[in-house]
């Protein structure tokens, strides 16, 4: 095996560098995270709190729950036996009102830097406004990223002062959810059966 191959990493922070990369890398990777996270609830709500028949439709998965009220029977007395009856309510309800569900997501993200500005150059850029091209140059600023004493003594090379602060919170669940739960909440409770009008004949 090469030498070189045995040597471990060590990178160069004395390298110039764009200052735009450098603020630009924190937050692609920041949302690129956010993306993974908001795939991966999705894929667990799809996978583990709905079937898919026929390869078409989603129907959420169903659990089979019962309770034993007490019924009041109005045509006995409070006193008489069996005013107060016991009656089973036999009831589905969707794991999805069951399952706690975590949605959290980056909403902050700092970057702390001191940066030597070593060369600026200018960028340029074609907007087209009508029917007319207009070049317009930015300044882009190009430096060194400045460090500090590594701590080995035997390694004189400076660190990174390069810091990234990434702070994630709950994010509330999306309107479609709250709608889905708020649906199956409402239905749990049994309705009276609708009596057809009667037909009058003549």
């Amino acid at each position: 095996m090469p030498e070189s191959q045995n040597q471990s990493f060590k990178p160069s922070f004395g390298k110039e560098l764009n200052i735009e990369s450098i603020i630009s890398a924190p937050l692609v990777a920041a949302s690129k995270a956010n993306v993974m996270m908001v795939t991966g609830q999705t894929r667990f709500l799809l996978e583990y709190c709905f079937t898919k028949e026929d390869g078409k439709t989603y129907e959420p998965v169903m659990i089979e729950m019962s309770m034993v009220r007490g019924v009041i029977d109005d045509s006995k007395k409070p006193t008489d036996p069996g005013y107060i009856q016991k009656a089973q309510l036999t009831f589905n309800i969707p794991l999805l009102c069951l399952v706690p569900l975590n949605s959290l997501a980056i909403d902050k993200v700092t970057v702390d830097f001191d940066m030597e500005i070593t060369s600026v150059t200018s960028k340029e850029s074609t907007k087209k406004v009508g029917e007319n091209n207009i070049m317009d140059k930015k300044a882009q600023l190009n430096g060194k990223i400045s460090g500090g004493p590594s701590g080995d003594k035997n390694n004189t090379q400076s660190t990174s002062k390069l810091k990234v602060g990434i702070n994630a919170g709950p994010l509330p669940l999306p309107v479609g959810v709250l709608a889905i739960l708020d649906l199956y909440t409402k239905n749990i409770q049994p309705l009276p059966e609708e009596k057809k009008p009667e037909s009058i004949e003549e």
